[in-house]
């Protein structure tokens, strides 16, 4: 197998004009990097990418973070985030967390990403005090995306979820419904992110602007799957009358639950 050395040696120079020389490096002259183009060209060596990037203090990667790759949204977002890397000449490094608050802690705490990456994409990550601290000593690039926790000179990518859950309820009550249901997401969860928060939040204020007190009983949490939302309607069917079918829950559930309401026997009314 051809190395570097041997190019080095036919051309009679070093490595490290060898390399800047393929690399198309400014600091070559002209006659040299014919040279070298011309040994390598003889000796059939070809400079591997990765290696001629970390030559150059790049990786032509970057870092995307999500919670769990098995969610819809977080895998559409790896989806694009792919596409228009690749565009750009970039590679994508996935780090799906699976939902584990260790694998968190690993990825921010310990060596993985050090110069393995050149920017990084945090997708609904939540941080806490000392990760701000990991998070800067990378000193890369960076962008949020979705909730989760800002980092201080990042741009975030998301929308207003409590302006979005507020608009939401308000159309509902604006429609003659009183007994607006809500379900969101569950606190428990090892990764839990701000949506379920700021949409309950929109939720309440949407009912407190139309005069209506929270009722306890309209309010489920659950898990952000399709079985989850199912559940939260079962509970809700559990604790009283159905409200009615157009009463969705503002959350990631827009229609997954409200298929058990077409049952037999679930006492929904159906238009």
């Amino acid at each position: 197998m051809t190395r570097i050395d041997d190019v080095a040696r036919l051309a009679g120079v070093s490595t490290a004009t060898v390399s800047r020389a393929l690399r198309g490096l400014p600091t070559v002259s002209e006659s040299t990097r014919d040279r070298v183009l011309a040994a390598a060209a003889k000796l059939g060596y070809t400079a591997s990418p990765s290696a001629s990037r970390l030559a150059g203090g790049k990786t032509g990667a970057v870092a995307v973070v999500v919670p769990r790759i098995t969610r819809w949204f977080f895998a559409t977002v790896v989806e694009a985030a792919e596409d228009a890397l690749h565009q750009a000449g970039y590679d994508l490094l996935l780090h799906n967390l699976g939902g584990s608050e260790h694998e968190r802690q690993r990825l921010l705490h310990t060596a993985a990403l050090h110069k393995r990456v050149d920017a990084l994409v945090l997708v609904a990550t939540p941080l806490q005090g000392p990760d701000f601290a990991a998070v800067t000593n990378l000193a890369l690039p960076g962008v949020t995306v979705s909730s989760g926790t800002g980092v201080p000179g990042w741009p975030s990518i998301r929308i207003d979820d409590v302006a979005a859950a507020c608009t939401a309820t308000s159309y509902l009550i604006e429609q003659g419904h009183r007994r607006v249901a809500h379900i969101s997401g569950d606190p428990s969860d090892e990764l839990a992110f701000t949506t379920h928060i700021d949409r309950r939040r929109g939720y309440r204020e949407a009912l407190r602007i139309a005069g209506i007190e929270p009722d306890p009983a309209l309010d489920v949490e659950a898990e952000f799957t399709v079985s989850g939302g199912e559940r939260a309607v079962a509970e809700l069917l559990r604790r009283g009358p159905a409200p009615p079918p157009s009463s969705r829950p503002a959350t990631r559930w827009p229609w997954a639950p409200w298929p058990r309401c077409a049952r037999p026997g679930c006492g929904c009314r159906t238009t």
